[in-house]
Protein backbone atom coordinates (compact mmCIF):
# COMPACT_ATOMS: atom_id res chain seq x y z
CA UNK A 1 0.00 0.00 0.00
CA UNK A 2 2.83 2.42 0.79
CA UNK A 3 4.15 2.06 -2.76
CA UNK A 4 0.71 3.08 -4.02
CA UNK A 5 0.33 6.06 -1.65
CA UNK A 6 3.85 7.53 -1.63
CA UNK A 7 3.68 9.04 -5.15
CA UNK A 8 0.79 11.24 -3.94
CA UNK A 9 3.03 12.85 -1.29
CA UNK A 10 5.00 15.98 -2.18
CA UNK A 11 7.35 18.43 -0.53
CA UNK A 12 6.11 22.03 -0.27
CA UNK A 13 8.39 25.03 0.01
CA UNK A 14 10.00 27.94 -1.80
CA UNK A 15 13.42 28.83 -3.21
CA UNK A 16 14.93 28.43 0.26
CA UNK A 17 13.95 24.77 0.49
CA UNK A 18 11.18 22.39 1.48
CA UNK A 19 9.36 23.39 4.66
CA UNK A 20 6.68 20.73 4.85
CA UNK A 21 4.61 18.15 3.06
CA UNK A 22 1.45 17.98 1.02
CA UNK A 23 -0.50 15.48 -1.01
CA UNK A 24 -2.43 15.37 -4.24
CA UNK A 25 -6.19 15.02 -4.16
CA UNK A 26 -8.75 13.64 -6.58
CA UNK A 27 -8.63 16.98 -8.44
CA UNK A 28 -5.27 16.62 -10.23
CA UNK A 29 -4.55 20.35 -9.89
CA UNK A 30 -4.88 20.52 -6.08
CA UNK A 31 -2.45 19.76 -3.29
CA UNK A 32 -3.55 19.80 0.36
CA UNK A 33 -1.13 20.90 3.06
CA UNK A 34 -1.04 22.63 6.44
CA UNK A 35 -1.52 26.41 6.45
CA UNK A 36 1.51 26.95 8.68
CA UNK A 37 3.67 25.25 6.03
CA UNK A 38 2.85 27.84 3.36
CA UNK A 39 1.96 31.04 5.22
CA UNK A 40 5.48 32.47 5.44
CA UNK A 41 6.88 31.16 2.17
CA UNK A 42 8.34 33.56 -0.36
CA UNK A 43 7.18 33.47 -3.97
CA UNK A 44 7.39 31.36 -5.95
CA UNK A 45 5.74 28.56 -4.02
CA UNK A 46 7.04 25.19 -5.18
CA UNK A 47 5.82 21.63 -5.02
CA UNK A 48 8.52 18.98 -5.35
CA UNK A 49 8.53 15.28 -6.00
CA UNK A 50 11.53 13.01 -6.34
CA UNK A 51 11.53 13.66 -10.09
CA UNK A 52 10.18 17.18 -10.64
CA UNK A 53 9.59 20.62 -9.18
CA UNK A 54 6.72 22.87 -10.26
CA UNK A 55 5.64 26.34 -9.27
CA UNK A 56 2.22 26.55 -7.67
CA UNK A 57 -0.04 29.18 -6.11
CA UNK A 58 -2.30 29.42 -3.12
CA UNK A 59 -5.90 28.48 -3.81
CA UNK A 60 -7.48 28.74 -0.35
CA UNK A 61 -6.23 28.93 3.24
CA UNK A 62 -8.01 28.32 6.53
CA UNK A 63 -5.57 29.46 9.21
CA UNK A 64 -7.89 28.48 12.07
CA UNK A 65 -8.08 24.89 10.81
CA UNK A 66 -4.38 25.02 9.77
CA UNK A 67 -5.21 23.85 6.26
CA UNK A 68 -4.32 25.13 2.80
CA UNK A 69 -5.04 24.14 -0.77
CA UNK A 70 -2.36 24.81 -3.36
CA UNK A 71 -3.18 24.98 -7.07
CA UNK A 72 -0.83 23.40 -9.61
CA UNK A 73 -0.51 25.08 -13.02
CA UNK A 74 -2.25 22.28 -14.91
CA UNK A 75 -3.43 18.69 -14.55
CA UNK A 76 -0.52 16.31 -14.83
CA UNK A 77 2.04 18.89 -13.63
CA UNK A 78 3.43 16.25 -11.31
CA UNK A 79 3.47 13.43 -13.84
CA UNK A 80 0.80 10.79 -13.32
CA UNK A 81 0.02 10.95 -9.65
CA UNK A 82 -3.19 9.49 -8.40
CA UNK A 83 -4.83 11.64 -5.78
CA UNK A 84 -5.83 10.42 -2.36
CA UNK A 85 -9.44 10.03 -1.29
CA UNK A 86 -10.89 11.38 1.92
CA UNK A 87 -12.30 8.70 4.22
CA UNK A 88 -16.05 8.73 4.76
CA UNK A 89 -15.90 6.91 8.08
CA UNK A 90 -14.66 8.68 11.20
CA UNK A 91 -11.58 7.18 12.83
CA UNK A 92 -11.81 5.43 16.19
CA UNK A 93 -9.30 5.22 19.04
CA UNK A 94 -6.94 2.32 18.51
CA UNK A 95 -7.32 2.38 14.71
CA UNK A 96 -4.07 1.81 12.81
CA UNK A 97 -2.87 4.72 10.68
CA UNK A 98 0.03 5.67 8.45
CA UNK A 99 1.59 9.15 8.43
CA UNK A 100 3.26 10.03 5.15
CA UNK A 101 5.42 13.08 4.60
CA UNK A 102 8.79 14.58 3.78
CA UNK A 103 10.40 15.04 7.21
CA UNK A 104 13.42 17.31 7.22
CA UNK A 105 12.92 17.89 3.46
CA UNK A 106 13.53 14.25 2.54
CA UNK A 107 11.76 12.12 -0.03
CA UNK A 108 8.44 10.72 1.20
CA UNK A 109 8.66 8.45 4.22
CA UNK A 110 6.03 6.60 6.24
CA UNK A 111 5.48 6.01 9.95
CA UNK A 112 2.84 3.81 11.51
CA UNK A 113 0.83 4.10 14.70
CA UNK A 114 -2.68 4.37 16.04
CA UNK A 115 -5.28 7.03 16.68
CA UNK A 116 -4.68 7.67 20.38
CA UNK A 117 -7.54 10.11 20.96
CA UNK A 118 -10.31 11.86 19.05
CA UNK A 119 -10.83 15.63 18.93
CA UNK A 120 -11.92 16.97 22.30
CA UNK A 121 -9.89 14.50 24.37
CA UNK A 122 -6.90 16.86 24.56
CA UNK A 123 -7.86 20.15 26.20
CA UNK A 124 -4.50 21.93 26.50
CA UNK A 125 -3.12 23.67 24.58
CA UNK A 126 -6.43 24.87 23.10
CA UNK A 127 -5.21 24.71 19.48
CA UNK A 128 -4.86 20.93 19.84
CA UNK A 129 -8.36 20.38 21.24
CA UNK A 130 -9.81 19.98 17.72
CA UNK A 131 -7.14 17.53 16.56
CA UNK A 132 -6.74 13.79 16.27
CA UNK A 133 -3.98 12.56 18.57
CA UNK A 134 -1.63 9.94 17.09
CA UNK A 135 1.22 7.89 18.45
CA UNK A 136 2.85 7.64 15.00
CA UNK A 137 5.96 9.78 14.60
CA UNK A 138 5.22 13.26 13.24
CA UNK A 139 8.56 14.97 12.62
CA UNK A 140 9.46 18.47 11.41
CA UNK A 141 8.56 18.51 7.72
CA UNK A 142 5.72 15.98 8.12
CA UNK A 143 3.26 18.84 8.61
CA UNK A 144 0.80 18.91 5.73
CA UNK A 145 1.25 15.24 4.93
CA UNK A 146 -1.65 12.79 4.89
CA UNK A 147 -2.66 10.56 7.76
CA UNK A 148 -4.37 7.56 6.17
CA UNK A 149 -6.26 4.51 7.36
CA UNK A 150 -5.31 1.00 6.29
CA UNK A 151 -7.50 1.41 3.19
CA UNK A 152 -5.30 4.31 2.07
CA UNK A 153 -7.98 6.94 2.67
CA UNK A 154 -7.18 10.26 4.32
CA UNK A 155 -8.44 10.58 7.90
CA UNK A 156 -6.40 13.68 8.70
CA UNK A 157 -3.61 16.10 7.82
CA UNK A 158 -0.49 15.97 10.02
CA UNK A 159 0.04 19.33 11.66
CA UNK A 160 1.76 19.24 15.04
CA UNK A 161 3.89 17.46 17.55
CA UNK A 162 4.74 18.40 21.10
CA UNK A 163 8.43 19.13 21.71
CA UNK A 164 9.75 16.46 24.03
CA UNK A 165 6.57 14.44 23.61
CA UNK A 166 7.52 10.99 22.39
CA UNK A 167 4.81 9.35 20.28
CA UNK A 168 2.62 12.42 20.46
CA UNK A 169 1.51 13.74 17.06
CA UNK A 170 -1.59 15.58 15.97
CA UNK A 171 -3.63 15.85 12.78
CA UNK A 172 -6.44 18.03 11.49
CA UNK A 173 -9.47 15.71 11.04
CA UNK A 174 -10.47 14.95 7.44
CA UNK A 175 -13.93 16.59 7.70
CA UNK A 176 -12.19 19.97 8.07
CA UNK A 177 -10.28 19.30 4.84
CA UNK A 178 -13.50 18.26 3.11
CA UNK A 179 -15.13 21.51 4.29
CA UNK A 180 -12.27 23.52 2.73
CA UNK A 181 -12.61 21.59 -0.54
CA UNK A 182 -16.36 22.20 -0.50
CA UNK A 183 -15.77 25.93 0.05
CA UNK A 184 -13.36 26.07 -2.88
CA UNK A 185 -15.88 24.24 -5.07
CA UNK A 186 -18.75 26.47 -3.95
CA UNK A 187 -16.98 29.84 -4.17
CA UNK A 188 -14.49 29.14 -6.92
CA UNK A 189 -11.92 31.11 -4.96
CA UNK A 190 -8.42 30.54 -6.12
CA UNK A 191 -9.39 28.96 -9.42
Amino acid sequence: MIERLAPSVVGVGDGRGISGSGFTLQDPTLVATAAHVVMDLKAPLIVRTSSSTVEARMALVDEKADLALVRLPQPGSLARRSGLRIARDAPVPGQWVLVLGCPFGTSPTTTIGIVSALPGAVLEPPELARRLQLNAAVNPGNSGGPVVDLHGQVIGVANATVPGGYGLGFAVPAPELQALLDELSRTGRGS
